[in-house]
């Protein structure tokens, strides 16, 4: 206000000077009519500059309360502009006997860099999200988020358009909010990433639901003739809060300070028809249980995920499975140390089945909360990926850039290791 003000004055002074130098009488003297003049241009001035001052004050018109924004100043329309940005150090150790693959292999990359835009048009409760990451590997753009929705009075929600699908929790999260520098190899395998459909979500005090109709797993950026497209997808996810707020499971952290909370979630996903993975008009289902403790400086979570995959042929069916249970605790108040262990289970039918198990350790340090955060971890893959036909799709590049984002490679021998450093800054 004070740099306003001072602005203002600067103005104030400059236009008198501007009067006074074009008044036609001579000598230093000015007649009555200028002075009147100069004094109710002043006032015009002060007056505007008064109710301009105001409005920055309170926020109205652009800011930052969480997001930097704009917004009328009835809130009929607002525009929220995030982004993220994730600066990476991995080096990842494997044995020499792995053929193609170096037995150490290190450097930086960026594997998430994302801008974000959000917010309502018209009125407040129609609203609206677009979001999009850059390649880690080439830089090229890839729309994420795109969708836009009403909230209802009665406290409904209905989207439409593409976002992540409200199944597994620990991706619902997403990568910002993760304990360690990356998500879950299970997360990895299981997760089932953005689809394009309609979704209504319902939050009361102590439970709240998704459902939707959609194009199935992992169908982003699709058209509807994309042989990776079910012909439908039905998706929900229940989940029932017994203690704390609905937003403090939004991170799979917690700091000290905060009041205890728990809750538990289950949720399904059902397909049928081309499908990628169980290949020609498959019939798929997905379904997980999840439970999370939240306290003063610590937190527990754990789930399992279940995928049933039954082709249209002669291929056997097949039920896959993963689970996780990690923990954090701070040991100061802006640092965290943590731990997770997880392990992918295929099914008996398939040529490699054998488990694969990974242990992860490691410490948070929080300079303003996720917002800029420096994470440091160790993890131990006990298993080769080579006796895992799902965790070996994923470490050959079955997935996308996934395996380099967190640190998995093809190992046909036990105990490869991953030692990673990051520093994320979210805005």
């Amino acid at each position: 206000m004070k740099r306003i003000g001072s602005i203002v004055a600067a103005g104030v002074a400059l236009a008198a000077g501007t009067a006074a130098s074009a008044n036609p009488n001579t000598g230093n003297s000015w007649s009555s009519t200028s002075v009147d003049e100069v004094r109710a241009l002043v006032a015009e001035m002060m007056a505007d500059a008064q109710t301009r001052s105001s409005l920055l004050q309170a926020g109205s018109m652009a800011g930052h309360d969480g997001a930097f924004f704009l917004a009328s100043p009835d809130g009929s329309f607002r525009l929220n502009v995030g982004g993220q940005m994730q600066f990476r150090y991995i080096l990842t150790t494997t044995d020499d006997d792995t053929p193609g693959v170096d037995d150490l292999e290190m450097g930086f990359s960026l594997p998430r860099t994302a801008l974000e835009f959000s917010g309502n048009i018209f009125e407040p409760s129609l609203l609206y999200r677009v979001s999009t990451s850059f390649s880690s590997n080439n830089g090229d753009a890839e729309l994420e988020d795109a969708y836009f929705g009403y909230a209802f009075d009665n406290g409904i929600i209905v989207l439409a358009g593409q976002l992540r699908m409200p199944v597994l929790w620990e991706d619902l999260a997403q990568e910002k909010y993760s304990l360690a520098v990356d998500q879950s190899v299970v997360n990895a395998v299981f997760a089932q990433d953005r689809s394009q459909g309609v979704w209504m979500h319902y939050a009361a005090d102590w439970w709240r639901m998704w459902a939707g109709f959609d194009d199935g797993i992992r169908s982003e950026n699709t058209s509807f003739t994309a042989p990776n497209e079910a012909d439908y997808g039905l998706t929900t996810r229940w989940e029932a809060k017994f203690a704390g707020e609905w937003s403090q499971f939004d991170r799979l952290s917690s700091p000290r300070g905060a009041e205890f909370g728990s809750k538990l979630g289950v949720a399904a996903h059902f397909q049928g028809g081309p499908d990628q993975p169980g290949g020609p008009n498959a019939e798929v289902l997905a379904y997980t249980a999840d439970l999370m403790f939240a306290g003063d400086g610590w937190n527990i979570f754990a789930y399992g995920v279940g995928l049933h995959i039954e082709p249209d042929g002669a291929a056997p069916e097949t039920d896959d499975f993963g689970f996780l249970v990690q923990g954090g605790f701070f040991v100061a108040e802006k640092l965290e140390i943590f731990g997770r262990y997880d392990v992918v289970l295929p099914d008996g039918d398939r040529a490699n089945d054998d488990p694969f198990n990974s242990v992860t350790a490691g410490v948070n340090y929080y300079l303003h909360g996720h917002a800029a955060r420096f994470t440091f971890d160790v993890v131990w893959y006990l298993d080769p990926t080579t006796d895992n036909d799902l965790v070996q799709n994923l470490a050959t590049g079955g997935r996308g850039d996934l395996n380099d984002r967190i640190g998995l490679l093809p190992s046909s021998e036990e105990n490869s290791v991953s030692f990673r450093a990051q520093f994320q800054l979210l805005f």
